[in-house]
C-alpha cells in the first residue's frame, strides 16, 4: 500500500516538475537603443572560419539592458549558409545607435556563447542588425540567413522583415524545417528533387497563404548516392563558398 501511494505521488509530481523545466518559447523582439561592450570574434572552428559578435543594448522604451547575441554562422557541405556581414565598419567604441530584430533566448545549439555567462536578465539572438550613422542614417551590419521554425508568434514576424527583398536578405534551411509553405513552382521543384535536402530562397508576400509569406527557391542541394554535395537545382557557383583556408 505505501509503496503504490508512494508512485502515486512521484508520478502526479512529473508533470509539474517538468513544466517548471520547460524551455522557455522564443518570442520576436525588435528593439532601439544605444550599444555597448562590442564582442567581436573571428576563429577556425573545426575546419572551416566563423565570426561572431555580441554587444549590451539598452532599450529606448523601457530602459532594459538585454544581452544582445549574434546567430552563428552556418556551414553546408562546403557552403556558407549564412551569416551574411555587409562590410559595414561602425565605431562601435562611441556606442552607436542600434536596431536590432530577432529572438528571445540563446539561438545556438549548443545553446553557449564562448565563455560568456550568460548572466542577464534580457537576452536576444540577433537575426538583422542596423546601425545608425550620423550622415547615412539606418545602415544593415548583419543578416541572419538560417531560418528555422522559432514559434508560431514570432515566425511571421522575422518573415516579415525578409520578405520581398533581395540578399542579403535571402535565406537557407532545411525544407522541411520551414514555417512559410514553398511557392507552387518551388513545391514542384522539390517534388522533382527526391534527394535535396536544404534550400536557398527568397521570401516573398503572399496573401493567398494563410501564413502570409511564401518561400521562391533558387537553389536545392542536398548528397548523391556517395554522400557528397550536389545541386539538384540552382548554379551552385553562386553560393558563397566557407572560408577553410587554416
Amino acid at each position: 500500500m505505501h509503496l503504490l501511494v508512494l508512485t502515486v505521488l512521484l508520478v502526479a509530481n512529473v508533470p509539474a516538475r517538468s513544466q517548471n523545466t520547460a524551455k522557455p518559447v522564443p518570442a520576436a523582439v525588435e528593439m532601439v537603443g544605444k550599444a555597448t561592450e562590442f564582442f567581436f570574434t573571428r576563429n577556425y572552428n573545426s575546419y572551416y572560419w566563423r565570426e561572431d559578435f555580441s554587444f549590451l543594448l539598452t532599450d529606448e522604451k523601457t530602459g532594459k539592458v538585454w544581452r544582445i547575441l549574434s546567430r552563428e554562422p552556418t556551414p553546408a557541405y562546403d557552403w556558407r549558409m549564412g551569416t551574411t556581414f555587409t562590410g559595414l565598419k561602425p565605431d562601435w567604441k562611441a556606442g552607436p545607435r542600434v536596431r536590432i530584430v530577432g529572438v528571445t533566448g540563446v539561438d545556438r545549439l549548443p545553446a553557449t556563447f564562448y565563455d560568456f555567462k550568460l548572466e542577464e536578465a534580457n537576452i536576444a539572438t540577433a537575426h538583422l542588425v542596423w546601425v545608425e550613422l550620423p550622415k547615412d542614417g539606418w545602415q544593415l551590419y548583419n543578416a541572419n540567413n538560417w531560418f528555422h521554425k522559432w514559434s508560431e508568434r514570432a515566425d511571421p514576424v522575422i518573415y516579415s522583415h525578409y520578405a520581398d527583398k533581395a540578399a542579403p536578405y535571402d535565406i537557407y534551411g532545411f525544407i522541411n524545417g520551414q514555417s512559410a509553405p514553398f511557392s507552387k513552382r518551388s513545391q514542384e521543384l522539390i517534388e522533382q528533387a527526391k534527394g535535396a535536402r536544404m534550400f536557398h530562397g527568397l521570401i516573398r508576400t503572399a496573401k493567398e497563404q494563410a501564413f502570409g509569406y511564401e518561400i521562391e527557391v533558387l537553389h536545392l542541394v542536398g548528397p548523391d548516392k556517395g554522400g557528397n554535395a550536389v545541386a539538384f537545382y540552382g548554379d551552385t557557383k553562386t553560393l558563397p563558398l566557407l572560408d577553410k583556408k587554416r
